[in-house]
């Protein structure tokens, strides 16, 4: 036998706008290279296990699974969440929690004369003086003292650190822009993390607001930026999600957005989640709490699926993973988020000192989660992987042969395929079908001689899978097993000389989409020996 055309198996050479396929007969190489195209950046999981952009047309080969790498080819999709890693900006609702960064991070000082050592830089209102080193308020009004932080974010998290001496009675509190802090009615050093929120007049101000009347004194006052911690991307943007109240319903205790006016097709929601003695999650659905799915961060499985979602649990490296929630639902306002819970199938919670990690949130329309796709404040699309165009007629012979593949499915909702082709009326189709079935046909001579979809398949597996094709001797082996055998008698009437990603090289119909760990072609009928030991598992 002769093994003529080999793609992947842990050997991957791409480049941009193509990548290789290659032929090694008799130790003299020769390049076979695949036509690649996509109009656009997207992800990939690089070889530290780390998430990975790579630039417009550039392959991309994931490591998530298996250290060999598998090609990575997905439809276009849209991450309609405008801050996918930004959790401190108010786009995202934090109902009984709140977002912190790691105060290990802390920047350089945003603040100027905290130490109120003179009388400059603070705009202050009545009953509010500088002396003897400290901010004073002496005030029977909700006044305040403010300073103006130029280089500020609404994307960002301040770590805000004061002491309050010499206290009588009323209160303070710190806000960034229009974002409240704590007030505070005690003696004491205290420190909050923020993100400033625009509004009106006061926008970037640092403003210190006394509560009606009023007698301390502020001292020590800093404002420093804080970075989140290390994420699947490996810089510091994901963000700990700490509790502040119990809850007994539905978005209670839970970091979430709204979305309105979305189609009524299949929608997908995910997150990246670490976490930090919690143990259980839920998503949150279009039509809330219906149709949720729990999570068990313990184990790391699913736990009930209400209603129509379905949800899927994926294992990332460093403790991280991602949820994801899919519903096909009549209902067009789509609530996106994550709850804490006390166990499954309950919206009871409980307030701890538990918390979670959360980074990469992802809203797509599709039925399921596709590779992450990074925003920072407006929807991004990551276009088509196109994979086409390799072989040629001298490495796949036209009377007899195989075509392996050892691929990975996901939901597809149409036909997905890879195919040996000639032209429009010649060619042979391995794949899966809508209907989670696997798909071949062979096509000669513009003629159907056979098509066999009654195999059933499985979401988000890898087969490893040979279509032998002969005239009067043709077969299928799936996982070391014969499942289909055929005596028809064909002939190709024009040279097979493509292997594509696609139903046929004369259009673009049924495009594969999934992950492709090795790919073969052989250009005689192997025996039945040699084709169980090929797809043997």
């Amino acid at each position: 036998m002769a093994n003529t055309l080999k793609f992947g198996n842990g050997e991957w050479y791409g480049k941009k706008d193509t990548i290789l396929a290659y032929n090694d007969e008799n130790s003299n190489y020769k390049p076979l290279p695949f036509n690649f195209s996509r109009a656009s950046k997207a992800t990939v999981i690089n070889k530290d296990g780390l998430i990975e952009e790579v630039g417009s047309g550039q392959p991309r080969v994931d490591y998530k699974d298996d250290s060999k790498g598998a090609l990575l080819l997905e439809p276009s999709r849209t991450n309609l969440i405008t801050q996918s890693e930004s959790f401190p900006n108010t786009y995202w609702t934090k109902s009984g929690a709140s977002i912190q960064g790691n105060p290990s991070t802390a920047g350089s000082e945003l603040v100027t004369n905290g130490d109120f050592d003179t009388d400059s830089d603070w705009i202050k209102d009545s009953g509010w003086t500088i002396s003897g080193g400290l901010l004073n308020c002496n005030n029977s009004t909700s006044n305040n003292t403010r300073q103006l932080i130029s280089d500020y974010s609404t994307s960002k998290l301040y770590l805000v650190t004061y002491t309050i001496s010499n206290y009588s009675s009323g209160g303070v509190r710190f806000d960034l822009g229009y974002n409240n802090g704590v007030t505070r009615n005690a003696n004491g050093t205290y420190t909050e993390q923020l993100s400033f929120l625009d509004g009106g007049a006061f926008n970037g101000y640092l403003r210190i607001f006394s509560d009606g009347a009023s007698q301390l004194s502020i001292d020590n006052l800093s404002v420093k930026e804080v970075q989140g911690f290390t994420s699947p991307d490996g810089t510091n943007n994901a963000y700990e999600v700490l509790t502040t109240a119990s809850g007994t319903s539905a978005y209670d205790v839970s970091v979430y957005e709204a979305i309105s006016g979305q189609p009524t097709s299949a929608k997908t929601n995910s997150f990246f989640v670490k976490p930090n003695g919690q143990r259980w999650l839920y998503l949150v659905p279009p039509n809330g709490g219906s149709n949720v799915v729990f999570f068990d961060l313990q184990n790391g499985v699913i736990g009930t699926e209400k209603g129509a979602s379905k949800g899927k649990i994926e294992t990332y490296p460093n403790g991280w993973y991602r949820l994801s929630l899919t519903e096909d639902t009549n209902i067009n306002y789509c609530y996106f988020g994550v709850g804490f819970c006390d166990g499954d199938d309950s919206f009871t919670y409980t307030q701890s000192s538990n918390s979670i990690f959360l980074y990469g949130a992802q809203y797509e329309l599709g039925s399921y989660a596709t590779s992450y796709i990074s925003t920072s404040g407006s929807a991004v699309t990551r276009l088509a992987d196109v994979c086409n165009n390799g072989g040629n007629d001298q490495v796949i012979n036209s009377t007899e042969g195989v075509l392996y593949a050892n691929i990975l499915k996901t939901n597809n909702s149409d036909y997905i395929t890879l195919s040996i082709s000639a032209d429009a009326n010649n060619f042979l189709n391995m794949g899966f079908n809508p209907s989670n079935k696997f798909f071949f046909r062979i096509t000669a001579n513009n003629s159907v001689v056979f098509n066999n979809e009654s195999i059933s398949s499985t979401n988000n597996r890898y087969y490893k899978i040979a279509f032998k094709y002969k005239s009067g001797d043709s077969a299928i082996w799936i996982d070391g097993i014969e499942v289909f055998q055929s005596t028809q008698s064909f002939s190709f009437t024009s040279a097979l000389s493509d292997l594509s990603f696609k139903f046929r090289k004369s259009d673009s119909l049924f495009p594969f989409y999934g992950n492709v760990k090795d790919v073969k072609v052989y250009n005689t009928a192997l025996s039945d020996s040699e084709l169980q030991a090929l797809t043997q598992v």
